[in-house]
């Protein structure tokens, strides 16, 4: 939660628009639930602003994106949703919220499989050897 709102108020303080600073705040965060995220969701007394936000706002298209991306690109490598959840779950472990987040994941990936009318993978050539 910390790098959200690190992120979110770096933006902001640097005159960015509020589009790019909020997307610091969404990307962590599936189905408009402050504890659909990987490894343990946080309590959402603990910041009421963010858990309101993320209740909220109405994601965009862009916003998705980067959901979907967050999750299928740590570092220097793209993965499937199969392999980067499989990767969180053994560096951070299972939590009460690991199997929402593992369903809301695949739904995210699945409404971009709709939207495309093809497999998201089909754009990701290097990940082929991980179906």
């Amino acid at each position: 939660i910390g790098h959200v709102m690190r992120g979110y108020e770096y933006l902001k303080n640097k005159g960015y628009d509020e589009e790019y600073a909020n997307i610091c705040l969404t990307h962590s965060y599936l189905n408009n639930d402050v504890t659909c995220t990987a490894g343990g969701g946080p309590n959402p007394n603990d910041n009421p602003f963010l858990t309101n936000f993320i209740k909220e706002h109405q994601y965009s298209i862009e916003e998705k994106i980067i959901n979907l991306c967050d999750l299928m690109c740590p570092k220097d490598k793209i993965y499937t949703v199969d392999k980067r959840l499989i990767d969180i779950i053994i560096r951070k472990g299972a939590y009460p919220n690991t199997q929402y987040h593992v369903i809301e994941t695949y739904k995210l990936k699945e409404y971009f499989d709709n939207l495309l009318g093809y497999n998201l993978y089909d754009l990701f050539p290097e990940i082929k050897k991980w179906l």
